[in-house]
C-alpha cells in the first residue's frame, strides 16, 4: 500500500529530477524556447496524468508565481513558508532523506493538494506537493489532518493551494517507515 505511494511520489521526483538534470546551455534554451525563468515562472499550470503500473495519477505542474496560498496562523520550527521555492524544495527533499533530524518539530509548508487512494484498503492518504522555481521538480510530504474529516467530501480537488503546519513523525506500516505531518491544521486555497 504505502509502496505505492512512495512509488508514485518517487515516480514524480525522478521525474522532475530528469527535467532539472540538463546543464548545458543547449538544453536550456530549447527546454524553455528562449524563454527567461520569469517568463516560465508566469506560464499557465498544466496538468500530465502519470501512470505507474496499473494507477494514473494527476502530476499537476503549477507555475510558483500564480498559485495564492492560503493563509495559516501557525507557528513553526521549520517554516517553509518563509523560504524560497528552491530552498523550500530542499528543504523537503532532506526532510525526507533524514527525516531523524525533524522529528518532533513543528512544520508550515505550502504547496499543492494531492491524494492517494490505496485500492485494496480504500485508505486515503492526502499531501502537500512543493515544486521548484522552474516548476520541473517536485517533493511533498503527507499530512493527516487534525479533527475529523470525509474523504472524499471534505477535500478538494488535486492540485487545490493548501497551506500545513503540523508535527513531523515517521510512522511504520508493512517493513517500512513513512515521514508525515500529524495533526496537520491544513487551509485550502480556491
Amino acid at each position: 500500500m504505502k509502496k505505492l505511494i512512495c512509488l508514485l511520489f518517487a515516480v514524480i521526483i525522478a521525474i522532475g529530477a530528469a527535467g532539472c538534470s540538463g546543464n548545458s546551455a543547449e538544453n536550456k534554451t530549447s527546454k524553455s524556447n528562449g524563454q527567461g525563468v520569469a517568463d516560465i515562472l508566469s506560464s499557465a499550470a498544466e496538468t500530465q496524468p502519470t501512470t505507474v503500473g496499473s494507477v494514473t495519477v494527476p502530476q499537476t505542474t503549477a507555475a510558483a508565481a500564480n498559485i495564492k496560498y492560503p493563509e495559516l496562523d501557525y507557528e513553526a520550527e521549520v517554516d517553509l513558508t518563509a523560504l524560497n521555492s528552491n530552498m523550500v524544495y530542499s528543504e523537503v527533499a532532506a526532510m525526507v532523506s533524514t527525516p531523524e533530524k525533524y522529528i518532533g518539530k513543528t512544520v508550515k509548508m505550502q504547496g499543492t493538494f494531492d491524494v492517494y487512494t490505496d485500492i485494496n484498503t480504500g485508505t486515503y492518504y492526502y499531501a502537500c506537493i512543493i515544486q521548484d522555481a522552474t516548476a520541473c521538480c517536485s517533493s511533498g510530504i503527507e499530512f493527516s489532518w487534525k479533527g475529523e474529516h470525509k474523504s472524499p467530501d471534505d477535500y478538494p480537488s488535486v492540485g487545490t493551494p493548501v497551506t500545513v503546519g503540523g508535527v513531523f513523525e515517521t510512522y511504520p506500516e508493512g517493513d517500512k517507515n513513512y515521514c508525515r505531518l500529524k495533526e496537520a491544521d491544513v487551509v485550502f486555497g480556491t
